[in-house]
């Protein structure tokens, strides 16, 4: 008893739940265990066969060596049973394979020995003989089958005999399918005239249905791929016995009361007049057909010239709109040219007006004193006006090192253009001495820039021009003043 109250509490319970649910996932786990090792035993022991199969199956060995295959099957069925009885069959699988191995040998043997054969047979298959000539499809199936057979047992001359009667049976499936699907509808309408006894009422029209049908299977028997043209024919032999029927019953209603003529050429004129009228006449009948079908013929004569001209007409028309479209293309390329060509330009004035606005910036930085800053076409010029050396010297003053700082600021608003510094001097003294001087002047504003900028020697260059590029008089001071300068040059990358 208290077993029992003990048993009733909460984790006891679940405790037990998790004990059963255990029991259940081990009993699980081992009978599985041992069907997946049933499964990979079955597998590895019939791998060899099924692949076999599947290669039998590519070469048709079950249609072109029907006795080795049917027997390699019929040994298959027998071993899985006895596998999944636990009996062994190891020594049972080289005779399948054996089997097998020799059906699809045969197979290719007979897709060559029966090439002519097997293409007669499915183009009989294609065109529906099993359906349309099941007899003789049948026949030749059989002869095909015992062909097969003979081949298999090696009496070569012999399946090659009967392959040829099931061959030409086969061709004659399917020229009788053939025939059936394109004019058996037609020879089907003509028994029915015959029963309706029409020939006895338009037998003219009835001939002309029998010729054309007769014309259809001789296109057919000549040469059976012409399906088209005897198509053509047979549809021209079902109308023709249409019309034949039609034109017996009103013959019969002719026979039967004389006053059916007048009807039948009163409907006649009714059915004509409808068509003069919307030719713009209005027909007499008084003195029979003739004036009518006449004006008939001019009117349509008529509206077959406008129709010419229209054509022509229409014809002009056309060029006119493919040389306007030639013309249209040819704009549209000049317009497309135009439009690149514009964006380029306001590209390009984008950039200038970008340009500008950091020449601007630049400008503002330097005072009358200090800089002129100028532009010589992609170039952008700083000149130093307020940066001097002593007389003979290349050492900077640390006066000007404020200069220089505003120089490094509008070197930034240009950061990817190269920096060449050059230097300048008057005409007194040594041409040599000058040019020497020059250099040393520009390569100490270069190496101080280096240093501040942290400038690498791809991005600047010095250059000492001496004497030779004044810009103003020598024969002053003022002018003499001038020629000695540093010029910083700004140039776009390439």
């Amino acid at each position: 008893m208290k077993f029992k109250n003990h048993c009733k509490l909460t984790p006891c319970t679940f405790s037990f739940h998790l004990f059963l649910i255990f029991l259940t996932f081990v009993f699980f786990v081992v009978t599985n265990s041992d069907v997946f090792a049933q499964d990979d035993i079955k597998t590895r022991i019939f791998n060899e066969v099924d692949i076999l199969f599947t290669q039998a199956e590519a070469v048709q060995a079950k249609l072109l060596s029907p006795g080795k295959y049917e027997k390699a099957v019929e040994k298959h069925e027998k071993a899985l049973k006895d596998f999944n009885r636990g009996k062994s069959v190891t020594d049972k699988i080289p005779g399948i394979t054996e089997l097998l191995k020799t059906a699809i040998e045969n197979a290719k043997v007979a897709q060559v020995t029966f090439s002519h054969l097997l293409k007669a047979r499915d183009e009989a298959i294609e065109a529906n003989s099993i359906e349309f000539s099941k007899d003789t499809f049948e026949e030749a199936e059989e002869l095909f089958k015992d062909a097969t057979k003979t081949l298999e047992k090696g009496t070569l001359n012999k399946a090659k005999e009967r392959g040829l009667k099931s061959e030409k049976l086969f061709r004659e499936a399917e020229l009788n399918a053939i025939k059936v699907s394109i004019i058996g509808n037609v020879k089907k309408q003509l028994m029915q005239a015959e029963k309706k006894k029409v020939h006895k009422y338009a037998p003219e029209t009835i001939k002309r249905s029998q010729a054309l049908l007769t014309e259809a299977e001789s296109i057919l028997t000549s040469n059976r791929s012409a399906k088209t043209e005897a198509k053509e024919k047979a549809e021209l032999a079902e109308y023709e016995v249409k019309h034949a029927e039609y034109l017996a019953g009103k013959i019969k209603d002719l026979r039967e009361d004389d006053l059916n003529w007048e009807k039948l050429i009163l409907s006649n004129e009714e059915h004509f007049a409808k068509i003069l009228t919307q030719l713009g006449f209005t027909p007499r009948f008084d003195e029979g057909f003739s004036g009518p079908i006449e004006s008939s013929v001019n009117a349509i004569l008529s509206l077959k010239k406008e129709n010419q001209e229209l054509v022509e007409e229409i014809t002009k028309l056309d060029r006119q709109i493919e040389k306007l479209n030639d013309e249209k293309e040819e704009m549209n390329i000049k317009l497309s040219n135009l439009k690149e060509k514009e964006a380029g330009l306001r590209t390009k004035l984008s950039l200038e007006e970008k340009r500008k606005e950091k020449f601007r910036k630049i400008e503002s930085l330097f005072n009358k004193n200090e800089a002129k800053v100028f532009r010589e076409g992609e170039l952008l010029k700083i000149r130093l006006l307020g940066l001097n050396f002593a007389s003979g010297k290349d050492v900077i003053d640390p006066s000007y090192f404020s200069l220089l700082t505003k120089l490094q600021r509008a070197i930034r608003i240009f950061p990817d253009y190269h920096i060449t510094m050059e230097g300048h001097t008057d005409n007194k003294g040594d041409d040599r001495m000058n040019q020497s001087l020059s250099l040393r002047r520009a390569r100490a504003v270069s190496s101080y820039l280096m240093a501040n900028m942290g400038l690498t020697d791809s991005q600047i260059s010095a250059i000492g021009y001496g004497e030779s590029r004044p810009i103003a008089s020598n024969e002053s001071e003022q002018g003499r003043t001038q020629n000695r300068r540093i010029d910083v040059v700004l140039s776009p990358p390439n």
